[in-house]
């Protein structure tokens, strides 16, 4: 028998479509504030100082959010970082304005600091508004809903910031943060119980979180996993804005066409997850057929991708990459929100939100300085060893932990 729509679900509902359009506004403005910087100051530096900007901030961010986002009401945190960033974009606008490439740094740097309340909000809600048995279900289907808008947005924005100027594009992220604001004020839903007890200091919170991931195998090994392909991916943003500017020097249009067939691939890839999971639960087996697996692929096909000289073979080998890469998304995503508790959901994301932005710490600093002398083939294996050697010495350990872990709840019920 299948499963209602989750279409059905009211509040699933308006949190979809809020993140729809802001999601798309991002993609929109993301594929411009890439050429708009590379502009100001053309290097392989001036890019990976916009995604340290973007993503480094969340690391800091996400290690106070954890406690605050189990405390208060996650739908008003998301109300309030929409509100916030729709203040911050209006504000890049000027940046934009003014072609002041530290003053665009500084708000990007606030706008993500910001967004690392609003993520770990957004996943931690989503098992209050849906039925347990619907949770991939509905992973998979804003990771479907991210691709789809990467795909339009991508495309969109390289053709409309040639044709009408950064500024429609930036106007318009700033008030998709706005829509999706309004969409969850409207969300109505009862927040599921948490066990009331004295609430112990704030630091002490921290590490209860730290150490229920720890005690965890299977967030042992997602954090690990994400580490590790997050790591990859400080140097593949990188590789991939030099080799379509510098490169095949397609510019804004190639631009939105590369992140466009990234988030095809997205797209296919969310599919064929949710189409295996309508005949088979979510469990420990998905760790070993589909997460590290698909995780050696990805890692793999960037080798390949980035050895391309042709850019239409560069493409090609990019789809196939990227339908692998969705299983991590999905399969990482689902499992946080399966193996946590409601009382600690929020510092289980933010702990791992901290460890994906540690491996970008290190890897977009390193890369930016060392990346333009390593030859674009070359980094490409590179990012092959780390994803292969990292899902191979995971696989062993994952194995034994979870044997061992059934052994002491056989021990016990004896």
């Amino acid at each position: 028998m299948n499963e209602p729509s989750l279409f059905r679900n009211r509040n699933f509902t308006l949190l979809y479509v809020g993140q729809l359009v802001s999601l798309f506004g991002d993609w929109f403005r993301g594929v411009v504030m890439i050429v708009i910087l590379y502009d100001l100051h053309p290097a392989a530096s001036t890019v990976g100082g916009m995604f340290i900007a973007t993503i480094l901030p969340t690391l800091f961010g996400s290690i106070f959010v954890g406690p605050f986002v189990d405390r208060w009401n996650k739908k008003n945190i998301m109300i309030w970082t929409n509100l916030l960033r729709f203040v911050l974009t209006l504000a890049m606008v000027y940046g934009v304005y003014l072609q002041n490439i530290w003053v665009l740094y500084g708000l990007i740097v606030v706008s993500s600091l910001v967004s690392a309340a609003f993520q770990p909000a957004r996943t931690a809600v989503i098992p209050e508004i849906v039925e347990e048995k619907q949770i991939v279900k509905a992973t998979s289907s804003f990771a479907i809903l991210n691709s789809v808008t990467m795909v339009v947005a991508s495309a969109l924005g390289g053709f409309v910031a040639d044709w009408a100027g950064p500024y429609p594009i930036m106007l318009f992220d700033a008030f998709s943060y706005l829509f999706s604001a309004i969409c969850i004020v409207l969300m109505k839903y009862q927040p599921q119980q948490k066990e009331v007890k004295e609430r112990p200091p704030y630091w002490k919170q921290v590490r209860e979180g730290y150490d229920y991931v720890l005690a965890t195998p299977q967030l042992v090994a997602v954090f690990w996993i994400t580490a590790a392909r997050d790591f990859v991916l400080g140097y593949v943003y990188i590789l991939f804005a030099v080799f379509i500017l510098e490169v095949v020097q397609t510019g804004n249009t190639g631009m939105g066409i590369g992140y466009s067939t990234t988030a095809v691939a997205y797209l296919i890839g969310a599919w064929l997850i949710k189409w295996y999971f309508k005949q088979k639960p979510f469990d420990e087996s998905a760790f070993f057929k589909i997460f590290l697996p698909c995780h050696i692929i990805y890692g793999v096909g960037l080798g390949v991708m980035f050895s391309m000289t042709g850019w239409y073979w560069f493409l090609v080998a990019l789809v196939v990459t990227y339908i692998f890469s969705q299983g991590v998304n999905i399969i990482a995503e689902t499992s946080l929100m399966t193996y946590s508790r409601v009382d600690n959901r929020g510092r289980v994301v933010a702990s791992w939100l901290t460890a994906s932005r540690l491996a970008y710490a290190i890897s977009l600093p390193l890369f930016s300085v060392i990346g333009g002398y390593i030859p674009i083939h070359v980094g490409g294996y590179i990012l092959t060893a780390v994803c292969v050697i990292s899902a191979l010495c995971v696989y062993p350990w994952l194995k034994t932990a979870l044997g061992t872990q059934v052994k002491e709840k056989s021990t016990l019920q004896a």
